[in-house]
């Protein structure tokens, strides 16, 4: 008895290695710039917070009318300004990278335009403004938006250390 061989064309043998490869290079890059873009929205967040502190920071002390902080000892706007920056340590940089300005509106009137660089008198209004640029740590974000610029403002009214209207 004679056996009939069938022949075949040959089939390539396909190897779904690559394709794998390929899948999870398209998935990482979406998966990781979403994680990163959560600890970098986390780190927006935790600097927003910080600058908010900073002005509340500074303004408190603003209010008391003291000017006996130990880096400034005989301005109250500069003793203003470094506690600010103190209550700001948790920032990226320096604290030359945060920004701290001082207003102040008199009493009673409270008018503008407020007098820039002033801690005013007692029973006036003040404002300290903390003004800080956030870098996005991301580097595709980072491509669109390189930073945040983020602002912190306090306003509140000085203790009347001294009698109120300067009479």
């Amino acid at each position: 008895m004679a056996r009939k061989v069938l022949r075949t064309a040959a089939v390539p043998v396909k190897s779904d290695e690559g394709q794998a490869l390929v899948e999870f290079a398209l998935v990482a890059v979406v998966f990781l710039t979403l994680v990163f873009g959560i600890i970098d929205f986390a780190r927006l967040f935790e600097s927003w917070v910080t600058v908010q502190h900073a002005a509340r920071q500074g303004a408190r002390y603003a209010l008391t009318g003291r000017s006996d902080c130990d880096e400034y000892t005989d301005n109250r706007v500069g003793c203003i300004i470094f506690e600010a920056k103190q209550a700001s340590v948790g920032l990226t940089g320096t604290p030359d990278d945060v920004d701290v300005s001082v207003r102040s509106w008199s009493y009673p009137a409270y008018a503008d335009p407020p007098a820039e660089g002033s801690p005013g008198d007692a029973c006036d209004a003040i404002e300290v403004q903390v003004d800080y640029d956030h870098q996005i740590m991301t580097p595709l974000v980072a491509q669109i938006i390189d930073h945040v610029p983020l602002r912190g403002r306090e306003r509140v009214l000085n203790e009347p250390f001294g009698p109120c209207g300067g009479s």
